[in-house]
């Protein structure tokens, strides 16, 4: 591999390290403080630094109606680990409810309560305003074409990085 071609890969690995550390930022990922900082509740504020993004996602996801752990794990592509670890932290800041049905008393549903529902609203909010800007600044400076290969790339090294 010549010089230029090594120097692009370790900036492109660089970049994606920065978004990394980024996301697991001690005072909270940038997607925690602009959900705090749209917060009107400070006791919501307050909780908000203590949920993962995993927990954020299956609040909105909760916004379609009741569903069980296998159901949110399916629609958010996570671990039902993963949503179990989230949803007991949820629960403990009574952002959900988990209920068992009469008629299959093994199977757990979660639902939003009141609180639950204001946060997701304000989470479905920050991804709508991100989505926006990304598309709005993309646009304007890369082509189409551009933004699809850089959408093939991404998604290949996704794939790369699944083997190690």
């Amino acid at each position: 591999m010549n010089k230029v071609n090594e120097e692009t890969i370790t900036k492109i690995r660089h970049t994606i390290e920065l978004l990394r550390v980024q996301h697991s930022n001690i005072h909270g990922s940038q997607e925690q403080q602009w959900i705090q900082e749209h917060l009107t509740d400070e006791k919501l504020k307050q909780e908000v630094i203590n949920l993962s993004i995993v927990a954020f996602h299956i609040l909105s996801a909760l916004e379609s109606g009741e569903q069980t752990g296998i159901e949110i794990a399916e629609k958010i592509n996570v671990t039902r680990g993963g949503v179990t670890r989230a949803a007991k932290k949820l629960l403990q800041y009574d952002l959900i409810l988990a209920t068992k049905h009469s008629d299959d008393k093994k199977k757990i549903y979660y639902s939003l309560t009141d609180e639950g529902k204001k946060l997701a609203k304000v989470h479905d909010q920050m991804h709508e305003t991100i989505k926006r800007e990304l598309v709005d600044k993309l646009t304007a400076k890369y082509s189409m074409d551009d933004l699809k290969i850089v959408a093939n790339f991404l998604d290949d090294l996704y794939q790369l990085e699944q083997k190690f």
